[in-house]
């Protein structure tokens, strides 16, 4: 029995030695490049030297976004003295900047586990860096550097498009870490500066110090030089592009106008606007500046039009030779709807509705379609969805069903909804950005998905990425049918509801478009041009506008002008 017990001991020692030896191997062979780093770690900090962000060009080479070198001031906490009270009340009194503000962020990057410097202040007056520079031995662990600092050439120009730059959040932070993203870094929060960040923000550099066991430094090891940010050449025409942000100046709403051959767009303005270098607590929230309203979904109205029209078309439940009696409304059982021309439109066939926007016309089309039928048509025409253009924040808006109202609203589907979605009322919720897509392919028969950014290039001029146009899917329609739509949409500016936005010379076709809605009415117009060999597609939406025929055209013939 003892020679069994000191035979399981002795094996029990042998297996004990030998996962010591093959632990000690593992830490000393298989594992040693990742063992020595973390040591090299322990005894070394880097303190961050941000990097440029890249400059960001309009399609002519026209520089809408760059830095400018700013003084700031940063605390190294490692150098801060024991008793850091009286240093950070002197420095706060100095800089103008809370006590407790600077708490804060040092708690913060404390709580991070990251080691170097903090950023309290930025873009300093220079009569505040002398002072500073004066009473330097007063501020142990405060010092004042040069950093980039990103600048606004054109202050609201364009900035939906652009976006802006601000100190990263928490939540942000916690997703974009294993990036290499820190506490206090600049992140894009809006426009192209979000979508692509990453390109822009280049790589950070660094001064590389040896610690002690307190963590203070004793010796310099290295300098890492920053890594540039990359540049953008967007596709933005920045003339035109303050061509629609005069033209709209005086409107709530917004402009869309892209090339219909590729998808890319040449102007986006949102109105009210912001200026990102001012104070953000001077900016008047009342209208919502920071909103996209390009990328916002609205009732579209008559616009909708050309959905339904080749639809009814394709499907043939309706002629391009038949007449619909239009006496100004339309009975559907109890109900009267009314047709926006009072008196109505006599006899009129379905494509001098579209030209005079009969809304009898469209509501017999849309009772004789159905929901279900004009739902397929509008989704492969690109509603419903959202058009993955490279900016954050597209909405989708929303095409019904009877499917889709028996779920959300848990209703029937009537034909009382069916003629309200056939001339763009009821449920539906368009973009002005989808409908400058959906118009430019009717316009050229193609459909291409929308961008902003035509090029990312690094700091030698090397493209290192290129958009190239992407075609979207096709709308089953013959050919016979786009004609008879796109000849009735230029009739609509030669002589029907679009005639505001004719510009003699330059031939074009479009849709005016009035959507009820809580309050006055929105006005939208959507045209291209010139008719016969579209270039420009122009989506323009005002809301509480309550006429197509007004505010919307006349911001489109300014434009065309």
């Amino acid at each position: 029995m003892k020679k069994k017990r000191a035979l399981i001991f002795f094996v029990g020692i042998i297996i004990l030695f030998c996962i010591a030896a093959f632990r000690l191997l593992e830490l000393q062979i298989f594992q040693h490049k990742k063992y020595l780093k973390l040591a090299q770690e322990n005894a070394s900090r880097t303190t961050q030297i941000v990097a440029p962000r890249g400059i960001v060009y309009d399609t002519n080479g026209k520089v809408l976004l760059k830095n400018q070198p700013v003084f700031s001031v940063i605390i190294s906490d490692h150098k801060l003295p024991a008793d850091s009270e009286p240093v950070i009340r002197r420095l706060a009194e100095v800089i103008g900047t809370p006590y407790e503000e600077i708490i804060e962020k040092l708690k913060k990057k404390k709580l991070s586990y990251q080691y170097g410097n903090i950023k309290v202040a930025t873009d300093l007056p220079l009569s505040t860096v002398t002072h500073l520079k004066e009473i330097q031995d007063q501020l142990p662990g405060v010092e004042v550097v040069c950093t980039p600092l990103r600048l606004y050439p054109y202050k609201s120009t364009g900035i939906h498009v652009l976006g802006y730059v601000g100190e990263i959040g928490q939540r942000e932070l916690e997703q974009l870490k294993s990036k290499g993203y820190r506490l206090g870094d600049l992140i894009g929060k809006g426009g192209v500066e979000k979508t692509y960040d990453e390109y822009l923000r280049g790589v950070s550099g660094g001064e590389k110090v040896e610690v002690d066991a307190s963590g203070r430094p004793v010796r310099h090891i290295e300098t890492l030089e920053p890594k540039l940010g990359n540049d953008l050449v967007l596709t933005l025409d920045f003339d035109l592009q303050q061509a629609v942000e005069e033209a709209m100046k005086d409107y709530k709403g917004a402009v869309v106008v892209l090339d219909p051959r590729s998808g890319a767009v040449l102007a986006m303005a949102s109105h009210p606007s912001y200026d990102p270098a001012e104070e953000w607590g001077k900016i008047d929230q009342k209208y919502h500046p920071f909103m996209n309203r390009a990328l916002s979904a609205y009732p579209p109205g008559s616009v909708f039009k050309v959905v339904t029209l080749p639809a009814a078309l394709q499907e043939q439940v309706t002629t391009a030779s038949e007449h619909i009696f239009c006496r100004g409304t339309y009975r559907l059982g109890s109900r009267v709807a009314r047709c926006w021309l009072g008196r109505g439109h006599g006899s009129i066939g379905p494509a001098e509705g579209l030209v005079w926007s009969c809304d009898v016309v469209f509501y017999e089309l849309g009772k004789r379609l159905g929901p279900d039928r004009m739902h397929a048509y509008a989704r492969k025409f690109g509603l419903g969805s959202t058009t993955g253009i490279d900016l954050p924040g597209e909405r989708a808006g929303l095409i019904p069903s009877s499917a889709w109202k028996k779920e959300v609203l848990k209703e029937p589907w009537y034909e009382g909804d069916s003629i309200n979605m056939g001339i763009g009322q009821g449920f539906i919720q368009v973009t002005p950005l989808q409908m400058a897509s959906l118009y430019g392919y009717i316009a050229t028969g193609k459909r291409f998905k929308p961008y902003v950014v035509k090029e990312i290039r690094d700091k030698n001029g090397e493209i290192i990425v290129k958009n190239e146009p992407q075609p979207m899917g096709d709308v089953p329609v013959s050919p016979e049918i786009w004609k008879l739509v796109r000849d009735s949409l230029v009739e609509v500016v030669k002589r029907g509801t679009g005639v505001a936005a004719y510009v003699p010379g330059l031939p074009a076709g479009g849709k005016t478009g009035t959507a009820e809605n809580p309050g006055r009415p929105h006005a939208w117009f959507v045209c291209f041009a010139p008719a016969n060999e579209p270039e420009i597609v122009i989506s323009s939406f005002v809301e509480h506008g309550e006429h197509g025929d007004q505010a919307p055209a006349y911001v489109a013939r300014d434009i065309l002008k």
